[in-house]
């Protein structure tokens, strides 16, 4: 498309190739996505707008030197997490501060449209509108730079109407209720020892990796297919069979060396304690401990059940690691994009994602295997990717354990900074193609909500 543009601007009337205006993209501070927002970009410099992308981890006053450096015409925000939403905030107090009055595009998979109406948009006293995708993204603009003053009556009769609600998801923060076991998790299930306690470092070939690659979040939540890949992939779909060539393009230059995925994970004895988590050395000192939140209901789940108590004068263990495949991706996604390979650009960036997903996959199933569980050999590759086998693994910020700031001690305990895994100020994982997790074996262990 942007070649197609570029190449009709030279036939085109001066005024029919006008510029709809100026805008300025940023991924809050703390947070490391890049992929939204970067499509945002190319859509929106497709479609008339000229875009000064800053980045990820874009600090408030970096992007008030930006603004007053470049004069936007409006600002476009964009953030993943919950505490993106919270960082959202207090970006739009800081250029309310500093007397700037533009129009703001909000957006990211933890935003809603409440948060941004209820909290948002009270914090900056001007127009903040929310941005489900990247083409509601382009609906609004284009509405803002027609009429901003009927968007903005529009976006502030919402806020009225959603003024009594509740605006956000801080509820997923949990409260540490008294530590009371839940009875339907057997406190009698079989410890298990780890084979060591050593630190591991693992250095994966591609192809090792990407046969537990989630085809279905690749080709469709990243790339666009619509239906069961798997399906499709049967009928021979003229669309899957097109997205499929870009896809192997990729993985074949990712192979030769625009990827390399690591990893590095560890054991260690452990007991709960309550709603705490212990974790102890090999002479059963204690070495650290993460506190879970509880479900707020009669024999609520915490993580900490899933694990042997410490009365039971009997130590069981867990594991933790981090996957990347991060490394160079960004830059190297950046060269394409300037280059106008687009496409390549995205599906690289995907590709490192899901990547990553599919070493702490692979990393799981050897972690299983550490501890003796072995998979049934029916298990199909989607079931292992529909977690149907014994045990669980749980990053930070899923509902079980929402304190991204837990990151911190288990940053300590694995180091992973040797396999170029950094947290942001806001405890994110740097490069974004990154995944980190705690692994549970009990039998009855099992995804919840708080």
């Amino acid at each position: 498309m942007k070649a197609a543009v570029s190449h009709l601007e030279q036939f085109m009337e001066k005024s029919e190739a006008a510029n709809k205006g100026k805008v300025i993209l940023a991924t809050v501070k703390g947070d490391v996505h890049d992929i939204g927002k970067n499509l945002v970009e190319i859509i929106f410099s497709n479609n008339g707008y000229s875009v000064v992308n800053l980045g990820i981890k874009v600090a408030p006053d970096i992007l008030i030197q930006a603004v007053q450096q470049h004069k936007p015409d409006m600002i476009g925000l964009s953030g993943l997490l919950v505490k993106s939403a919270q960082q959202m905030v207090t970006t739009v107090e800081d250029l309310r501060a500093a007397n700037i009055h533009l129009p703001i595009l909000v957006g990211g998979a933890a935003l809603t449209r409440k948060f941004t109406s209820t909290r948002i948009l009270p914090a900056y006293g001007n127009l903040v509108a929310y941005a489900r995708d990247a083409m509601k993204g382009l609906d609004l603009a284009n509405s803002i730079v027609t009429n901003r003053e009927d968007v903005f009556e529009k976006v502030k009769q919402e806020a009225q109407e959603l003024s009594g609600e509740a605006g956000t998801q801080e509820a997923m923060s949990g409260v540490l209720l008294p530590p009371v076991r839940s009875p339907e998790i057997s406190a009698n299930e079989p410890a298990k020892e780890p084979p060591d306690t050593d630190r591991h470092v693992v250095e994966f070939r591609l192809s090792e990796v990407w046969p537990y690659l989630n085809q279905q979040m690749l080709l469709s939540k990243h790339l666009g297919l619509r239906g069961s890949v798997e399906r499709l992939a049967e009928e021979s779909d003229p669309k899957y069979l097109e997205l499929r060539e870009v896809a192997d393009d990729v993985m074949q230059r990712a192979e030769n060396g625009w990827l390399h995925c690591r990893a590095v994970y560890r054991y260690f004895h452990a007991n709960s304690e309550g709603n705490r988590l212990l974790l102890f050395d090999l002479r059963g000192r204690e070495i650290a401990h993460w506190d879970f939140p509880r479900q707020q209901k009669p024999d609520g789940l915490c993580l900490a059940d899933f694990v042997k108590p410490l009365a039971s004068g009997e130590k069981d263990s867990i594991a933790i690691f981090v996957t990347t495949a991060g490394e160079g991706v960004r830059q190297k996604a950046e060269e394409l994009k300037q280059s106008g390979d687009y496409l390549l650009s995205h599906t690289l960036q995907a590709l490192a994602v899901e990547t990553a997903e599919a070493a702490a996959e692979r990393i799981h199933r050897k972690i299983r295997e550490g501890w003796n569980i072995f998979d049934d050999p029916d298990l199909t590759m989607q079931d292992r990717l529909k977690a149907k086998y014994q045990g669980i693994r749980v990053s930070f910020g899923y509902p079980a354990c929402p304190n991204l700031a837990d990151q911190q001690l288990l940053f300590r305990l694995l180091e992973p900074e040797s396999i170029g895994v950094s947290l942001t100020d806001g405890f994110m994982m740097d490069p974004e193609a990154s995944v980190s997790a705690l692994v549970f074996h009990h039998s009855q262990a099992r995804y919840f909500s708080i």
